[in-house]
């Protein structure tokens, strides 16, 4: 990924994404966040924003940012290696070994690797094109097109299914706090176990102004939901303590 590739969805934001990736050429670190911050504002949602804005938040002293920035980046364009590499790297200086992968089925594995939207589009094209071929008479060598069109029809339905599974399923969030413990009811209770910035979980419920948050290896409490920030792409990014 290079620092001025654009996309589609950066269309909205593009002025204030060059004018961040200028400020990050000249190493002015406050003005970069600024810009990326102003082009997600103004709709620019895009991968290479949030990596662009992970690699500045990392250099801020914001870890915990900049691995949901870096996450966030993933969640839109999950084989980009370089986002995942700093994500590796980053999650090595955290206290805590809590990583909570990225949602998706038990049962599509390959769910990793595409988007929810990737794979509904390309379960519909399957389903199309399967449509097509089973109405068609024709025969390829000795496999009658029908056939052809029904396999096709059966694995972008399963691709479909996979990417509407996917969506359906809570994003994960990442620890600001330097300490958060988690507590074993709404009220408070008592102190399940303390995590630290930086740690990676999944958000199983949320209650006005609390989340219950669950642990990979299934261990679960509630904390104040301003203690960490969405995964979720589309969500507020909380600000950074750096000064601008």
């Amino acid at each position: 990924m290079t620092l001025l590739s654009l996309s589609f969805a950066l269309a909205a934001g593009e002025p204030e994404f060059e004018r961040a990736n200028t400020a990050l050429a000249a190493g002015d670190l406050a003005s970069a966040e600024a810009g990326y911050r102003d082009a997600l504002a103004a709709g620019a949602v895009d991968a290479d924003v949030y990596y662009n804005l992970g690699n500045v938040l990392y250099r801020r002293a914001e870890v915990p940012l900049a691995i949901t920035a870096w996450r966030r980046s993933l969640a839109l364009a999950p084989r980009d290696p370089d986002a995942a590499a700093n994500l590796a790297f980053a999650r090595r200086t955290v206290a805590d070994n809590v990583v909570m992968p990225d949602p998706a089925p038990d049962w599509a594995p390959w769910q990793g690797a595409l988007t929810a939207d990737e794979a509904l589009a390309a379960g519909g094209l399957l389903v199309g094109f399967g449509l097509l071929a089973a109405a068609s008479r024709r025969r390829v060598p000795a496999l009658p097109a029908p056939a052809i069109g029904a396999v096709a029809a059966c694995v972008g339905l399963v691709l479909a299914a996979g990417g509407a599974a996917e969506a359906g399923l809570p994003a994960g969030a990442v620890v600001l706090a330097d300490t958060l413990p988690l507590h074993s009811d709404l009220g408070g209770g008592v102190v399940l176990l303390t995590l630290h910035a930086g740690a990676e979980l999944a958000v199983a419920e949320e209650t006005n102004d609390r989340l219950l948050l669950v642990l990979p290896d299934g261990r679960k409490g509630w904390a104040a939901a301003g203690a960490v920030a969405r995964i979720d792409p589309g969500a507020a990014l909380p600000e950074s303590s750096s000064p601008r």
